[in-house]
């Protein structure tokens, strides 16, 4: 056992890591933090990947907005990795499959080292399932499908990264963060955008200014046929974003009674959206992961 222990330490010490900070980080520090990480975020998104032979497919198109990735870019898988390694190891300590004394800093320290070590090989591993998939084509030198994979799974590898220094250096979960910003980048640019869009020359891709357009030329239209979003899907948008606001404020009070003090109560106040989106997050990698692996099967046939 203590042998086991000495080779899991070997290898922790060879992983990738954000060290904590050594002091209590300020708010604007944070704010520097948080939005550098976003920043860096945002171009990596626009790096395409290299060796792209044939038209691309997106197998995460239904679910891109939560995998927080752009297709084509080296931020192609997105927080799946990070999360589905995650999945795995809360499944593995929960049915002590796998048992960690997560009361120890010990053990803590060895779930999290475990934890990132399947999250970098997974990283690999769904690279190498959307290569050889043929999402991007069906290269015939078998370097650039292997360098079609690094690149894939550098991407990942730099998103833990930078989840981990938002953890630990700005403001709550980096893939919450990347989540928020993937989705407020598509509901800015399908609302407001000026660019004309590929189906229709005539018809802007952003919502408002068609609408204006069409506003302006005496026949307003509510409603566009097609992908493109129009002015009634953004009145929904606003609409879902004040309840799901209004939600997130709500608590719910539990009575609570002491049974040393006699007639002392209080009431102990609980979020209303407790779960907040982790549920959805969780529930978008395993279906992202199945689809993945249904592909890798189905392109062996």
């Amino acid at each position: 056992m203590a042998a086991i222990e000495g080779f899991q330490q070997s290898i922790f010490r060879f992983l990738p890591e954000v060290t904590l900070p050594k002091k209590r980080i300020n708010l604007k520090k944070r704010l520097i933090w948080s939005g550098l990480m976003l920043f860096i975020y945002f171009i990596l998104a626009e790096i395409p990947v290299y060796g792209i032979t044939g038209s691309q497919i997106d197998y995460f198109a239904g679910l891109r907005a939560i995998m927080a990735g752009e297709n084509g870019s080296i931020l192609t898988l997105g927080i799946g990795p990070v999360v589905t390694a995650g999945i795995i190891m809360q499944l593995l300590a929960g049915s002590e499959i796998i048992k960690f004394d997560l009361s120890s800093p010990k053990g803590k320290a060895t779930f999290q080292g475990t934890q990132k070590i399947l999250a970098i090989f997974l990283c690999f591993f769904e690279a190498a399932i959307w290569i050889l998939g043929g999402a991007f084509g069906r290269p015939d030198s078998s370097f650039l499908i292997g360098f079609m994979i690094v690149q894939l799974a550098i991407g990942g590898l730099l998103v833990l990264m930078m989840d981990e220094v938002v953890t630990k250096w700005g403001f709550g979960s980096g893939i919450s963060l990347f989540i928020a910003a993937n989705v407020s980048q598509r509901i800015l640019w399908e609302a407001f955008s000026f660019a004309k869009s590929p189906i229709n020359p005539d018809e802007f891709i952003g919502a408002v200014p068609a609408f204006i357009k069409s506003f302006i030329d005496g026949q307003p239209v509510w409603i566009r046929g097609g992908l493109l979003p129009d002015i009634t899907q953004v009145f929904f948008t606003i609409i879902v974003f004040v309840i799901v606001v209004y939600a997130e404020g709500m608590r719910l009070e539990i009575p609570l009674s002491y049974g040393k003090f006699r007639g002392a109560r209080g009431r102990y106040p609980i979020k209303f959206l407790y779960a907040s989106n982790i549920p959805v997050i969780l529930a978008a990698a395993l279906f992202a992961n199945v689809q993945l692996f249904a592909r890798i099967l189905t392109s062996r046939n």
